[in-house]
């Protein structure tokens, strides 16, 4: 019996040992959710910097607008005639209008630029060159 008892006693110290196999870690149910978890946060975090770029590039966009719109408007002063046109290097049109206001020394100058699905409209009135003479 001493030979049973000893073989025992070894399976019992093995088992209880270092080749004892651990019942931690985590199932698959709880993997699952996690990357459930972290997938749903990827797709959030991506569509807000998708979302974020496309309202940037917006208001880079209409403030090249604006700009240029300014810069007719400018070139208008020196020269008030109509003219319509593309801007050179881009895909947007311009038109400049001279229109008379109810006051005779007063004309009113209007640019529009279109294009990128959007029109801006700047409006200025001026003396006329006339009266300064």
């Amino acid at each position: 019996m001493d030979g049973q008892k000893s073989s025992k006693d070894m399976f019992n110290k093995i088992s209880n040992s270092k080749f004892q196999i651990s019942k931690k870690g985590f199932t698959l149910l709880e993997i699952m959710i996690a990357l459930a978890i972290i997938g749903l946060t990827l797709v959030t975090v991506l569509h807000t910097v998708n979302y974020h770029s496309n309202v940037s590039y917006e208001n880079i966009v209409t403030t090249q607008m604006v700009q240029l719109a300014k810069e007719k408007i400018s070139d208008m002063e020196t020269n008030p005639v109509n003219s319509k046109g593309n801007i050179e290097g881009t895909d947007l049109a311009f038109e400049n209008i001279v229109s008379p206001t109810d006051d005779p020394f007063i004309i009113e100058l209007k640019t529009v630029i279109k294009g990128q699905r959007k029109e801006i409209v700047l409006n200025e009135l001026v003396i006329k060159k006339d009266t300064y003479k």
